[in-house]
């Protein structure tokens, strides 16, 4: 009888892990509070503590609220005035919402390669991506890892660029004291259901610019500019005000979704601090084990937020086993899906921006422009040969688990015979 369970053997860990959202009576009980008012669209009293308890958790002065973690980013871009003509900066490891956002300004993203020991932007690749056309640089922060901030900030104030965290896998994480989110001029958050922090769908974004924070709040509310409460008293939905607006649409949340958020947020440090421990117990069993090396974890970190926890596979240690093999019986002897990272956006099926018309972006402006002009070696090595990945929610079970998982590498590998 094979020993493996993808060939019909008992797994390691057959039990369920912990269910994605954790959620009790706080979000019923938050949500039941909104319905009976009739206010449920905008600038409600949820959201109102929302954006003052989001940027008090964060360390920003501001925060502000918008539809999703797609839309978070382009309206950074806009409220940067970049667009049309512009350049910006992008990991080319990265979810493809990453780039679309700077298209969908108009601008184009041009796409560098990351570490290979973190799966983040390489500060030694982007200066040389760097030409008068560059406007921004943005930094992602994947899985579980924090960029090289400090790097990447020296190079954004020798050239006069923004640097735009996409916070979307890093609600939480502190660097040197001070939280992501705080660590460039602004920074983007999803709220969407897989990520640690979440209503099911929705953005967020911060910045400690006033000028940043007040185009951002007119850029989600269809270019309306921030009045006085009270002149909101009569709306009748004329809206011909005084002052300066900017074209824009809407992209705001609901009170309902401001009343989860805050019954999550309620939950989030504690489970920040669960998700790290087992973290740092995991990476410090598998760092004595050949064969999945974890990935850095960035000098001055003081807390690390996962979306996924992140292996680099050596197929040497697994006897040439392909990594697709490898992912296929560590899920069957854990019950959990490992699958693979990001695909480079340079060959990403869902990054497609000639399938849509924009005002200036065509094939030959795309030509021209060449945004592919650089060699994606890390990115290509991580996608096809050595990323191991699995959702945040292991990492919110027992120390126990954390032992099954190196239980499951070290059955693969005594009985790698088995999948050749």
């Amino acid at each position: 009888m094979s020993k493996l369970a993808i060939n019909g053997g008992p797994p390691v860990r057959s039990g369920k892990w912990p269910v994605w959202p954790v959620v009790d009576h706080r979000e019923t009980e938050l949500m039941g509070e909104v319905v009976p008012t009739g206010n449920w669209s905008y600038n409600g009293p949820k959201e109102t503590e929302l954006r003052r308890l989001w940027a008090e958790f964060i360390g920003s002065k501001h925060a502000v609220p918008v539809a999703n973690g797609t839309v978070s980013l382009q309206l950074c871009m806009e409220a940067l005035d970049i667009g049309y003509g512009d350049e910006v900066i992008v990991p080319g490891l990265t979810w493809q919402a990453t780039g679309g956002s700077v298209l969908d300004v108009n601008a184009t993203p041009v796409f560098v390669d990351v570490e290979e020991s973190s799966w983040c932007i390489d500060p030694a690749q982007i200066e040389e991506a760097i030409t008068p056309r560059t406007k921004a640089i943005i930094a992602v922060h994947l899985y579980g890892t924090i960029c090289n901030m400090d790097a990447i900030n020296a190079i954004a104030k020798k050239h006069n660029l923004f640097v735009v965290e996409d916070a979307a896998h890093q609600h939480g994480s502190v660097y040197k004291g001070r939280k992501v989110g705080v660590l460039g001029d602004a920074a983007s958050f999803s709220l969407q259901n897989s990520k640690v922090y979440t209503c099911g769908e929705g953005g967020l974004v911060t910045t400690n610019h006033d000028l940043i924070a007040e185009k951002l709040d007119a850029l989600r509310n269809c270019g309306r500019r921030a009045v006085p409460k009270e002149r909101f008293a009569n709306d009748t939905g004329n809206y011909e005000m005084e002052g300066n607006f900017i074209q824009s649409g809407n992209y705001r949340i609901t009170e309902f979704q401001a009343a989860i958020l805050i019954g999550q947020l309620e939950k989030l440090p504690g489970q920040l601090e669960v998700r790290d421990r087992n973290a740092q117990y995991l990476n410090a069993l598998l760092e004595k084990e050949c064969g999945l090396k974890p990935m850095k974890r960035e000098p001055g970190t003081d807390l690390q937020s996962y979306f996924n926890i992140a292996f680099r596979y050596d197929k040497e240690c697994f006897a040439g086993i392909d990594v697709v093999k490898f992912r296929g019986a560590l899920s069957a002897e854990l019950n959990s899906p490992f699958t693979s990272c990001y695909q480079p956006l340079n060959h990403c099926e869902l990054y497609s921006p000639l399938t849509k018309k924009r005002h200036k972006i065509n094939r030959e402006y795309m030509e021209a422009i060449n945004p592919n002009r650089f060699e994606l070696k890390q990115c290509a090595i991580a996608y096809k040969e050595t990323s191991v990945c699995a959702h945040h929610k292991i990492l919110l079970g027992s120390k126990d688990d954390m032992d099954k998982v190196v239980e499951a590498v070290s059955k693969i590998r005594e009985n790698i015979h088995e999948l050749r």
